[in-house]
């Protein structure tokens, strides 16, 4: 292969110089308590919010950080996490107000799809390894090592520009102030394991392209198959060959052939248990009387097997084209962190992590299809085999330090503040084997009963491998400095940050031709056997996939960014917040041809470049303004503290590089095909927010708040022109987009050790395509939008604080799921998945918990739907996702 083993400085340099050339030419600190000596809004008191009191302390803390933010925010501790059992971060957040999932790992926010809504961890940037995803999967970051979440759904200069929806800040445990040892073992099942359970021998971390492959592309420049081969061998001028040079040519092309690693025969199974441990240890020690040393240890790990099996129609003639997916997952999720951090005194902290975050996915499907051409009354049925393995690791450093200094405070000047951080990231997303074979079965029409299977005539078993690698690196600083008058508190605020983004993605396709004959009867297993190659009188020939830019890219992003802001305070009744940021993006993507050895790609490139209107590279650079007015009056409404706070702001979100390239990438959650576009621009958005809190004695509290966004140019998802089944994702910019809504917030103590909580958003949206390009409705919702979103919990805990119970149920209103293109059908809508969990905790001791865990009690599946050109609704797809349960033991020492 083409060495492009790029040094990730180098790379980036270049990349941006080639931006730069052709223009003719964020990140959040993390949220701290305030610490300043003027006067702060007192929080009530929360002593009875949980009778047991195991929420107390944070929750008092969560609701303090809320009340005194000048923006929306909604935060959820680990104690809370805890209570419901939500054992990653991606399900702890569906408690949030107005926050809703899309496939268990994606956040939405207010209604807006992912790329609307950033995550942070610790106030940093980090890269996701999704190949579909411009967010951070937030399933894989286990909810034990979270000490809070912070979803910030009003705009504040301090936060990186590319804000829609919200931002969320994982905020991890730091080093504790005492010793800490914490040892959980667990275990589960889903009602859907049984014994169909499919599985392969075939993945691991160690396969990938075959060396006799990689070597051969050097070897024969890029093409393989025989043809290409006699080409190198011919030592004639017209490239003709003897006749030993071309049964040498396709010996070597058989060999080739045996390289690929062929191990996919798909077989059943009877599927493992759930497992999972985690293992916490710290400890804190006291250096003299003004210095502390800690330290904190966390390794967690989880597998989990699981059928995931799905049912599609084609909207058109849904009684015609219709297939159904066997697919089985097996999953592992594993991490691994350290943090150590010095204190002295109350004035300096220094902190320094390490997190390593692996996932591993084996899968294996089967798909049983029927068409207009394979019909069952005739006992014809089409076939697929698919496998796929893919490894993803995330690796995250960071420094962080906060530091307080008081030389200059007196009776104006208060404490000055400054906090920082490093951060430097990467991730590796490998997928070194998936597999896709086509083939036909016989069966008895009566029964479906498979009689025979043989490998598709004329057709090609496809080998793909593809390698993404993300490295990101950022750094801040933040400052505070108190002003105090007789009349007013006034806070200055300044910050800047930097963060850049380097990426390559390598994708390799290999082929094997088939032919035709009678050694193609049987399942992949019977067919692509040693023999069966080697023998030379089948017609099977090696290949390369081909496509210039469709396969492979690099990309950089580079921005810089700086903000001022002024907060005051007038006699804790009005407090008003404004500010701006500056930012200055840069990105750039060139898209490689791997197989090209003659240089005529990349001369194209370099002529494409050159041209007016280019979409290789783009700079923007523009201010992005924030506001927000706060009436403060205690007691109003019978409340211990009521606050009203009114807000508006200018952002922009961009799209992602996956999103600007042309490459194809498979959904690995919904097994469906995604496709980027080189012409989308970013889209801006204006923000306005009215939140109206309540809080009342006991701990009880309420929040409302009305919300409008407008927005220019949003990036919507569409369905690419193709067949019924085979489904390909698209993205395109739409004219203009507007959502507005109400959410409504509350929790209630309740007599016996229960207590009520809840929150329910209801919104509306519109979103306006351009005329006259094939869309079925160019005025509709926004993709992901739900009407209503809701979220309740009836808890309880007894008065010795030995048990413990959460019963939560959520439900979304029904979405766009995509918008229909060029087909006539109506947009495809996902249908509302109503979640019922129930989690129990006993406390025999201090230190021993055990907990148990139900979701999904209603049993429900996730259902897309069509209304077609005739008026009738088509299930498209419903995939089955079953009752999980699961029992824990932790034991603290």
């Amino acid at each position: 292969m083409q060495k492009l083993s790029i040094n990730r400085h180098k790379l980036f340099i270049a990349m941006s110089a080639a931006s730069l050339s052709v223009l003719s030419s964020g990140a959040m600190a993390q949220a701290q308590t305030e610490t300043s000596d003027k006067p702060v809004i007192e929080a009530p008191v929360l002593e009875e919010m949980l009778v047991t009191g195991r929420q107390q302390s944070g929750a008092q803390t969560l609701t303090q950080e809320r009340m005194e933010d000048a923006f929306a925010a909604d935060l959820m501790g680990a104690d809370q996490i805890s209570r419901t059992g939500d054992t990653n971060v991606a399900v702890a957040l569906t408690r949030v107000t107005g926050v809703t999932l899309n496939q268990g790992k994606y956040v939405y926010v207010r209604g807006l799809g992912e790329r609307y809504s950033s995550v942070q961890l610790n106030g940093a940037q980090v890269p996701s390894p999704e190949l579909t995803r411009n967010v951070l999967p937030l399933d894989i970051i286990p909810s034990s090592i979270v000490e809070s979440l912070k979803v910030q759904k009003a705009y504040s200069p301090d936060l990186p520009a590319s804000f829609g929806g919200g931002n969320v800040d994982i905020r991890t445990k730091s080093v504790p102030d005492e010793f800490v040892l914490e040892m959980t073992l667990g275990t589960g099942t889903n009602t859907n394991n049984d014994s169909n359970n499919l599985s392969y021998s075939g993945g691991s971390k160690t396969s990938g392209l075959p060396k006799p492959i990689d070597q051969a592309l050097d070897t024969y420049q890029g093409v393989i198959d025989i043809n290409g081969i006699r080409r190198i061998l011919s030592t004639e001028v017209d490239n003709s060959v003897t006749p030993e040079q071309a049964q040498q040519s396709i010996q070597i092309n058989r060999d080739l052939a045996l390289a690929v690693n062929r191990n996919v025969d798909i077989k059943k199974d009877k599927p493992s248990l759930d497992q999972n441990g985690a293992v916490t240890l710290g400890n804190a020690w006291e250096l003299g009387d003004d210095w502390t040393l800690g330290s904190m240890l966390n390794w967690s790990q989880k597998t989990e097997w699981r059928n995931k099996n799905q049912a599609r129609r084609g909207v058109g003639a849904p009684d015609v084209t219709y297939s159904s997916i066997k697919r089985s997952t097996e999953d592992t999720k594993e991490l691994a962190s350290i943090g150590v951090g010095i204190k002295f005194q109350e004035m300096h902290e220094l902190e320094a992590s390490y997190m390593k975050i692996g996932n591993e996915t084996d899968e294996a499907a089967i798909t049983l299809a029927q068409n207009s051409n394979n019909n069952l009354a005739d006992g014809n049925q089409k076939v697929t085999y698919e496998t796929r393995y893919q490894d993803r690791e995330l690796e995250v450093t960071q420094v962080l330090g906060k530091h307080v200094f008081d030389q200059l405070s007196g009776n104006t000047l208060g404490n000055f503040d400054l906090d920082w951080f490093y951060s430097d990231s990467s991730v590796k997303t490998n997928i070194p084997g998936a597999s896709t074979i086509g083939g036909d079965n016989t069966v008895d029409p009566q029964t479906g009963e498979i009689l025979a299977t043989r490998i598709t005539s004329s057709s090609s078993a496809q080998f793909a491998y593809l390698n993404l690698q993300d490295d990101v690196r950022s750094y801040g600083l933040n400052a505070k400095l108190p002003l105090s008058f007789d009349n007013a508190e006034i806070t200055l605020r300044g910050g800047y940050s930097y963060n850049d983004k380097s990426r390559q993605y390598y994708g390799y396709t290999a082929l094997i031709d088939v032919g035709g004959g009678d050694y193609l009867l049987g399942t992949p297993g019977n067919v692509f056997t040693d023999s069966n190659i080697s023998n030379l009188d089948n017609a099977f020939e090696l290949t390369m996939s081909r496509g210039f830019g469709t396969e492979s890219y690099i990309a950089a992003q580079m921005t810089d960014a700086a903000y001022g802001m002024i907060d005051a305070n007038f006699n804790d009744v009005w407090r008003f917040t404004a500010g701006a940021r500056y930012e200055d993006y840069r990105t750039a993507l060139l898209p490689v041809d791997l197989l090209d050895y003659t240089g005529i790609t990349l001369q194209k490139l370099i002529e494409e470049l050159a041209k007016d209107g280019q979409t290789f590279s783009s700079r923007s650079d523009d201010w992005h303004p924030s506001a927000a007015l706060t009436f403060i009056n205690d007691g109003f409404m019978w409340t211990e503290t009521f606050q009203l706070r009114l807000s508006y702001a200018q952002t922009v979100v961009r799209p992602d590089l996956r999103e600007l390239s042309d490459v194809v990438y498979i959904d690995p959650e919904l097994n469906l095909r995604v496709q980027g576009n080189p012409n989308l621009v970013f889209s801006t958005i204006d923000h306005v927010d009215l939140r109206g809190e309540w809080y009342f004695d006991g701990g009880n509290n309420l929040t409302a708040t009305l919300f409008y966004k407008d927005i220019a140019n949003p990036i919507e998802q569409k369905l690419n022109p193709g067949s019924d089944t085979d489904i390909v994702m698209g993205f395109y910019n739409a004219e203009s987009g507007e959502i507005y809504g109400v959410e409504l917030e509350g929790l209630m103590n309740l007599d016996y050790g229960f207590f009520l909580s809840g929150n329910l958003t209801i919104s509306d949206s519109e979103i306006v395509s351009p005329d006259n390009q094939g869309f079925t409705n160019a005025t509709r919702t926004m993709s992901g939008q739900s009407p209503y979103v809701l979220n309740a919990q009836l808890g309880y805990d007894s008065d010795d604080g030995k048990h413990g119970a959460a019963l939560s149920y959520n439900i979304a209103g029904k979405k766009v799921y995509f918008a229909a293109f060029e087909t006539g059908h109506d947009d495809a809508f996902e249908q509302p998945f109503s979640s019922l969990d129930f989690t129990y905790s006993y406390y025999p001791t201090e230190k021993l918990t055990l907990k148990a865990k139900l979701r999904n009690l209603l049993d429900e599946d996730r259902e897309i739907t069509q209304t077609n050109a005739s008026g009738q609704k088509v299930t498209i797809l419903t995939q089955e996702v079953g009752t999980s349960m699961s029992l824990d033991i932790s034991y603290k020492f």
